[in-house]
């Protein structure tokens, strides 16, 4: 079976200090996205360029050979949220039924599973049984996380294994096909990923991507990645790829466009109740094991009892007056 495996861009920013730092509300932006592609074959000669403070990094000389645009949603609010309940947002690429799930909460932003239905319908899904942390928030110079994570397909066929470390390893001024931007952030991603399908030899990817982000422009500015693809005893193969977009600055909306840094669950963690504050009524809440099936469900969120669930992690979901949703996790002791 065919690996299902996504690479998305997903981070937005506001400027805080002369250093950019991009604050937890604004780890996505909904709507669609434009970006661009350069040719493989043109970028024998690229490079990341050097990290620090105060750089300049020129990738001018690379042009589009092809765009791509990206859509994310609130879930639920779309169809397809149903694939993946414990998902609070949905993005999908324009052109296929491709879909990657995310749970935004606590502060981290991660990625739940993933969904492709070909030209003949069928529908095969790549389920994380632990979760792949994209990124922590806020965003900052010299922020570092390492994580794993493990998932496998359904149909069945296909496992993944994988780790990554994450730097947040310089800052300055980008120009790209589409523009220069000044005060950008760059975070180097490094990945080592297994992956198994039912007869056929064992792939491993070692990856090393690096993305910039600016605190006044929506999505990701560039991002370049480097790729060793290993197939056991065949001869190791080497790929790299260069993606750009300028989608706009970020509004004065956009700034104030997550409920969930105006949200907080107290106590956490808990062994008998917990509650939850909003800035807005909330109308339903529900709470989901990590494998989201839900366990709880009520119209009230303030001394939820939840001493009957086993000692875990939990995902509390409201959804307000406003008509938008919340995700908190939590942990029961």
């Amino acid at each position: 079976m065919k690996t299902i495996y996504f690479s998305f861009l997903i981070c937005t920013g506001v400027f805080i200090s002369a250093q950019p730092v991009i604050p937890a509300s604004h780890g996505s932006q909904l709507g669609t996205l434009t970006y661009s592609h350069a040719d493989g074959t043109t970028l024998a000669n690229l490079v990341p360029g050097p990290s620090g403070a105060n750089q300049t990094w020129d990738f001018s000389q690379y042009t589009s050979a092809g765009t791509t645009s990206q859509t994310t949603y609130n879930c639920p609010g779309n169809v397809n949220c149903s694939d993946f309940p414990v998902a609070n947002m949905l993005i999908g690429i324009a052109g296929s039924d491709s879909y990657s799930y995310m749970l935004f909460s606590n502060n981290e932003i991660s990625t739940v599973g993933s969904k492709v239905v070909d030209q003949n319908n069928n529908v095969a899904k790549q389920i994380f049984d632990n979760y792949k942390l994209d990124q922590k928030y806020p965003i900052t110079y010299q922020q570092t996380f390492s994580d794993s994570w493990s998932s496998h397909s359904d149909p069945a066929g296909n496992t993944e294994t994988g780790t990554q470390t994450i730097t947040v390893d310089g800052y300055g001024a980008l120009i790209t096909p589409a523009g220069t931007f000044s005060n950008t952030l760059r975070i180097k991603r490094v990945q080592n990923i297994t992956t198994n399908v039912t007869g056929s030899p064992t792939m491993t990817v070692v990856s090393e991507s690096y993305m910039w982000l600016s605190p006044n422009y929506k999505g990701t500015l560039l991002l370049i990645s480097f790729n060793n693809i290993t197939l056991a005893g065949f001869p190791t193969n080497q790929t790299r790829s260069f993606t750009y977009g300028n989608n706009g600055q970020l509004s004065t909306m956009d700034l104030d466009a997550s409920e969930d840094a105006h949200a907080d669950i107290f106590p956490n963690p808990s062994s008998d109740y917990i509650n939850l504050k909003t800035r807005e009524s909330v109308v339903k809440a529900e709470i989901s094991n990590m494998e989201g099936k839900i366990v709880w469900e009520s119209l009230k969120t303030d001394k939820i009892n939840i001493s009957h669930l086993s000692t875990g992690s939990y995902i509390l979901k409201a959804e307000l007056k406003n008509g938008k949703s919340i995700v908190k996790k939590f942990l029961k002791k």
